[in-house]
């Protein structure tokens, strides 16, 4: 073998050694980055899980205060009466710690206002939403109408329906997992299935609080996650208070403990519902809003019918029931 011949082979070796440790670097370069990629997707998937789990969870307050006096707990069975002071007295602020950045309790029968704070101010209400969108749903939609669930319904933040893709629901059977367990697939559902469209849904649900005095709500999706669905105490006591005249229906469901329907068994969070006085009402919370309630009681032998509103409440429960115990002993 001549000189240049011999050359020729070690050049081509190392430059053949040089290629495969290149190769062999980039290809592990290439690994790892595409598992860093692959575990940075799984940690994002795992925190919006989390989210939705922490939304979900959040949705009742995760402790659920009796304080309230035992004399108005079990006045259906008793003789307890309302405060005549409760009655006469004008709207002022209430004189516990409440949480809450704004709230409104109205005693219904006798149509006074009894307390009140920034009943005025413009907040997120979170789920307290899906009260006007049962109203929208039965207002303009067939009733029987037959909706099939979509990957897109159930793709909906949260899945507290537990859903199942290709099965068919009535716009009526909807409203029980809507106002249940706060649905978020069920609001999405209900709206994608309007004959004119989503957006046509979320336009009607503006028009109709507008049209009945809610002037200062206005409405980005049908579920409330949105921080753009935003509304004042005052509002929301007229949107409760048509609901309670016109459409006492969609409070009825709102008092169910346990709904089976074929395959699917909704049990109502709502702690209130373990109260006599309970009548119903709606509950929310997303991080912009904080705990929100729409929560109506019945109490004394006269039946008296008080509802409480609040919204931004670090503590929904404690508050509801400090003001339903102010407003009515």
């Amino acid at each position: 073998m001549q000189q240049n011949d011999f050359k020729g082979l070690i050049h081509s070796t190392m430059t053949a050694i040089i290629a495969g440790i290149v190769i062999s670097v980039v290809g592990i370069l290439v690994f790892e980055y595409s598992s860093n990629s692959y575990k940075t997707d799984l940690i994002l998937k795992q925190e919006n899980q989390n989210q939705q789990d922490q939304l979900i969870s959040n949705e009742e307050d995760p402790v659920f205060s009796s304080h309230i006096s035992n004399e108005i707990i079990y006045s259906s069975d008793n003789n307890f009466e309302i405060s005549s002071n409760s009655i006469n007295k004008a709207p002022t602020k209430s004189k516990k710690k409440i949480t809450a950045l704004a709230y409104s309790v109205e005693n219904l029968t006798d149509d006074k206002v009894v307390l009140q704070n920034n009943q005025y101010k413009l907040l997120p209400m979170a789920s307290i939403t899906k009260l006007v969108t049962a109203v929208i749903a039965k207002k303009f939609m067939d009733q029987d109408q037959l909706i099939d669930i979509t990957p897109q319904m159930v793709a909906t933040y949260g899945n507290e329906a537990r859903f199942r893709i290709g099965e068919k629901m009535t716009v009526s059977e909807l409203l029980y997992p809507l106002l249940m367990v706060s649905s978020n697939d069920a609001s999405e559902a209900l709206a994608m299935s309007y004959p004119k469209g989503r957006k046509e849904f979320i336009k009607e649900m503006n028009n109709w609080t507008n049209s009945i005095g809610a002037y200062r709500t206005y409405f980005a999706d049908p579920s409330g996650l949105s921080s753009g669905n935003v509304s004042t105490a005052n509002d929301l006591m007229i949107i409760t208070k048509w609901i309670m005249k016109n459409d006492i229906d969609i409070i009825n469901i709102t008092s169910n403990k346990i709904k089976n329907l074929r395959t699917h068994t909704w049990t109502n969070p709502t702690h209130f519902l373990n109260l006599s006085i309970y009548l119903g009402g709606k509950n929310g919370y997303t991080v912009q809003a904080n705990r929100t309630g729409v929560s109506i009681f019945q109490i004394g032998k006269s039946k008296k019918v008080f509802v409480v509103v609040l919204l931004g409440s670090s503590s929904r429960d404690i508050d509801t029931l400090d003001l339903l115990d102010e407003a009515v002993l």
